[in-house]
């Protein structure tokens, strides 16, 4: 059974300048219904998007919007097996990559195996801010802070317990979509750890 909550102001969903997003979801895999998998599971998150100052004319794309941005994220996410089940591991919780934690490579923040692949967790904390602004004509600029973690088991989990982030990035605005770069750099990467990584894609992080 699952049901969720959703409450969207963005002026664009995929390059928001304004407005919040806001969504609950639940799932709940019961033996009355038939379900051979027993858990409980829950995410949320919210974002919300500070215009500052005016909005100005792009050049090249010609659309008028507030270039200058303060973008704030929140995510946390929490599961539980019941009837002495654990949560299999497509239903747990996975952090790190270009729109999570950067300077963290996709997937790799949390629990890994002993091959170092990542076994994902039964909670998860991510916290993101970014300031947006604009450069020279269609470029703009990005400073941003993530922060973040998976915890293994629920009773882990401790949401001021976080690995942490920061880095700079790039846009370059054209008519028909946003390209994102971006380097992260981690505050205290673990011996053996790169000390930060670079991601390239389309459109916003958040």
């Amino acid at each position: 059974m699952t049901s969720s909550f959703t409450r969207d102001t963005r002026d664009d969903p995929l390059d928001a300048s304004r407005g919040r997003f806001t969504s609950h979801a639940f799932e709940w895999g019961m033996a009355s219904l038939g379900s051979d998998l027993r858990y409980v599971k829950y995410f949320g998150q919210y974002f919300a998007y500070l215009p500052l100052g005016n909005p100005t004319v792009v050049p090249w794309v010609h659309t008028t919007r507030n270039r200058l941005v303060v973008a704030l994220g929140a995510r946390v996410g929490m599961a539980k097996g019941l009837g002495g089940q654990e949560v299999i591991p497509s239903e747990r919780f996975l952090a790190g990559g270009g729109t999570t934690v950067r300077g963290y490579q996709q997937d790799l923040l949390g629990p890994l195996d002993p091959l170092g692949a990542p076994t994902g967790g039964d909670a998860v904390t991510i916290l993101n801010s970014e300031l947006r602004f604009p450069l020279y004509k269609f470029f703009d600029g990005v400073a941003f802070v993530d922060a973040g973690n998976v915890y293994r088991h629920l009773a882990d989990f401790k949401p001021f317990d976080l690995r942490a982030s920061y880095g700079f990035g790039l846009r370059i605005r054209t008519p028909y979509i946003v390209l994102r770069l971006d380097y992260g750099f981690k505050f205290s990467p673990r011996p053996g750890e790169p000390r930060g990584k670079f991601f390239g894609s389309i459109g916003q992080a958040f």
